[in-house]
């Protein structure tokens, strides 16, 4: 009887003690399940989930990425280089574009524009060898007597006398003038034209008068003096070969000191090489202030579209949807 109530005390204790191991192990495997659950939010989902997130940025922020991003900086990156917000943004055709645009104009906007001073000043230096500012008052002098004019060129006679232009170097005429003395003939100055319907039978012809000298002469060195010379006829008489073939010409007539417009005074070489040395300098200007107003457009145009680039790339389909009440939906374009 004894040793059939141990056996059954023993069977009673392995039983509870494999009951009391059983719990433990089940009272385990529901902490660890609580563990998980809470890792993952004991099973709430959030709206975070869905959230977008840049591919450049992995969720980080820094400077450099502000152009993937940000429209208003792309658009000014590429304001001010262009092509640089397509390039943070990997649009690289496009960035090669603006950028070539941009370094091929600036080439050639300096090229042309140190070849429009180059051309502007070796022009200048033609003048200076070419056309004397005492040239053209004597010959304002002879054409005023020719022409009996009452324009005071007997002041201006006085202050020219005995004096001769120095071809080769005619900066140094001007010391020889008095301007205001020019300035006051050229003021009382009329264009006479000897023409047939405009002279009548008398000796010498009596020859219609038009309006004064459109015309004062610049001051020496002034852009308007290398403009001028070479541009009206007016100054014609200044050049080297006029006054040698009109001006102190042997045998002196009326006719040497009237406008025609019928190709008898037609200015002679040097006015038409010195009008064409002006106009391809001047050309060459007007071709790098062309290339600047390109310049502009490509940094406007680049700058535009790198705005457009990093918002369309912004743009999403953001779906909101609650998992525990399936029948709420939304749909939100973001632009």
């Amino acid at each position: 009887m004894r040793k059939l109530s141990f056996i059954l005390i023993l069977l009673l204790l392995t039983s509870a003690g494999s009951k009391a191991q059983t719990l433990s192990n089940f009272s385990n495997e529901i902490f660890k399940k609580a563990e998980q659950s809470t890792a993952k939010g004991s099973g709430e989902i959030s709206l975070s989930d869905f959230s977008y997130r840049s591919a450049y940025t992995n969720g980080k922020s820094s400077f450099l990425e502000l152009p993937r991003t940000k429209p208003v900086v792309a658009f000014a990156a590429s304001a001010i280089i262009p092509g640089s917000g397509q390039a943070a943004n990997g649009k690289w055709v496009r960035a090669g574009i603006y950028f070539a645009i941009e370094a091929v104009g600036i080439i050639y906007h300096l090229d042309r524009n140190a070849t429009a001073r180059r051309q502007e000043k070796a022009y200048e230096e033609f003048t200076h060898q070419n056309w004397s500012v005492l040239a053209y008052a004597e010959w304002l002098v002879n054409y005023s007597m020719q022409n009996n004019l009452d324009n005071g060129w007997q002041d201006l006679q006085a202050d020219i006398q005995g004096k001769n232009p120095n071809f080769g170097n005619t900066t140094k005429d001007w010391s020889k003038v008095e301007l205001d003395n020019l300035h006051r003939v050229e003021k009382r100055t009329p264009f006479v034209f000897n023409t047939p319907e405009n002279c009548g039978n008398t000796n010498p012809p009596s020859c219609k008068r038009g309006s004064e000298f459109s015309h004062l002469l610049p001051d020496y060195g002034s852009q308007q003096y290398y403009e001028l010379i070479s541009k009206y006829y007016q100054y014609q008489p200044g050049w080297q070969d006029w006054y040698g073939q009109i001006t102190t010409a042997a045998n002196q007539s009326p006719d040497m000191y009237r406008y025609m417009w019928n190709g008898r005074d037609e200015p002679f070489t040097l006015f038409y090489q010195g009008r064409d040395r002006a106009q391809e300098f001047n050309n060459n200007y007007r071709a790098a202030g062309n290339i600047l107003k390109l310049l502009v457009v490509n940094h406007v145009v680049s700058a535009f579209d790198a705005l457009f680039t990093v918002q369309l790339k912004n743009s999403r389909i953001e779906t909101n949807t609650n998992l525990m009440k399936m029948e709420q939906f939304s749909v939100t374009w973001h632009f």
